[in-house]
């Protein structure tokens, strides 16, 4: 062969080869398709707001000098005339009368402990087996931040683990101890004095120990008619006590919240929601009791909840940081533009390799522009990881497996 015929060869060869390479490249940049992958999502409805606590409250007032020490914690219940609050000379007194409290506990529980009606019946391992549950407990309590059930858990526990010592031999008894806390007491009764006066519930209610000047601003027949300003106005003020105020009482636990948040179809009169607090686990049924725009705003929102219930998280501030909660759903997020009909199926095109297929979905929630499928392992449905075509499908595309007489139809 000669020179000539090799060189015209090998050209032919660079040609088929240039070629090939050039369709190659032209396929793969003009035979990629639109897709998105099928993933796992997951919708939290929670509503956040800030609402306005409104009850008919009463000030209470005491124009005297002194140092008040507070009776009950807020949000308890009080009989009439009984003493809110108590006043002393001074600080010291006050501290000192909370020590003696405090060694008196402490003495109850040794005497107790040392009881022998008390440790003659018990067996270390059932002792033991409370100390852990009440440790866990104190524990639970420490990070929900239920100061009450701290203190009595820890009281309870002390109890219980020196009554483990003398069970257990580790103490013969507490008669030494005993005897210093008295005379600890008894230097405590020289600062303790007294109180120079009472300050008494006039009527039986629930008690506060602070007023912030919108107890007669806020009353629960003026409830419904907050204008959205109003309410803003509230959340964002500082709290301004009435003069010479030591706190407050209402009659009932009854109270009403005002919030302004997006209109939301789920928010209608009447209706029984759930509201969660955001400084507490705890969960509470709420009503709602009116709904209303905010004037020329559309997107807002005033809504009014009641609620039956009292607790110190609910007295605890006039403004509260909350979430109505709803259902949370979990599934396969799905474009609302890539949803496709096959007769009366509702469904996705999606790719594998260069096959295209149609595949169900079944709808369990449904947001602005996307819905959201059952995550399923049914091969007939959309699965997790599928590649969902975004494009208008051709029905001469799809392969012969998923084919049906209907033409392709876009979601309306």
């Amino acid at each position: 062969m000669n020179s000539l015929t090799v060189k015209i060869l090998a050209a032919l060869v660079s040609v088929l080869m240039l070629t090939t390479i050039c369709t190659q490249i032209y396929y793969a940049v003009h035979d990629k398709h639109d897709t998105k992958e099928a993933v796992l999502t997951s919708i939290n409805e929670d509503i956040p707001f800030q609402g306005v606590i409104i009850r008919d409250e009463k000030v209470i007032t005491y124009d005297g000098d002194g140092i008040l020490d507070y009776q009950y914690s807020d949000g308890s219940k009080v009989s009439v005339n009984n003493a809110v609050a108590k006043v002393y000379s001074s600080e010291d007194a006050v501290i000192a009368k909370n020590k003696i409290a405090l060694i008196n506990e402490e003495i109850s529980s040794l005497k107790r402990a040392q009881n022998p009606g008390t440790t003659n019946y018990v067996e270390p391992e059932s002792i033991n087996n409370k100390i852990e549950k009440q440790y866990k407990e104190l524990l639970s309590g420490s990070v929900n931040g239920d100061l009450s059930q701290v203190r009595k858990i820890k009281s309870d526990l002390s109890l219980v683990m020196n009554i483990y010592n003398i069970v257990t031999n580790s103490e013969k008894g507490y008669d030494e101890k005993i005897s210093e806390l008295n005379a600890k007491k008894k230097e405590l009764q020289k600062i303790a004095s007294k109180p120079t006066a009472s300050i008494k519930a006039d009527e039986t209610g629930y008690f506060v120990s602070y007023a912030d000047g919108y107890e007669k601003k806020l009353n629960l027949k003026k409830a419904e008619k907050l204008t959205e300003s109003d309410i803003n106005d509230v959340i964002s003020a500082k709290a301004k006590a009435p003069a010479n105020a030591i706190g407050k009482m209402f009659d009932d636990y009854y109270c009403k919240i005002a919030m302004v948040v997006k209109s939301d179809s789920r928010i209608t009169e009447d209706a029984q929601l759930q509201m969660m607090l955001s400084n507490s686990k705890d969960v509470y049924d709420v009503t709602v009791d009116s709904v209303k725009p905010c004037g020329d705003n559309d997107e807002n929102i005033i809504v009014v909840l009641s609620c039956d219930r009292i607790d110190y998280n609910l007295v605890d501030s006039r403004v509260i940081s909350a979430q109505l909660i709803f259902d949370e759903y979990t599934g396969i997020k799905v474009p609302r533009s890539a949803i496709r009909f096959q007769g009366n199926q509702k469904g996705v095109y999606v790719m594998l390799g260069k096959d295209i297929s149609f595949k169900k979905i079944d709808v369990i929630y449904e947001g602005d522009d996307y819905v959201l499928s059952r995550n399923t392992s049914d091969e007939s449905y959309l699965l997790l990881y599928d590649q969902i075509l975004l494009e208008v499908v051709s029905n001469k595309n799809v392969s012969e497996s998923s084919k049906s007489d209907s033409t392709d139809t876009s979601a309306g």
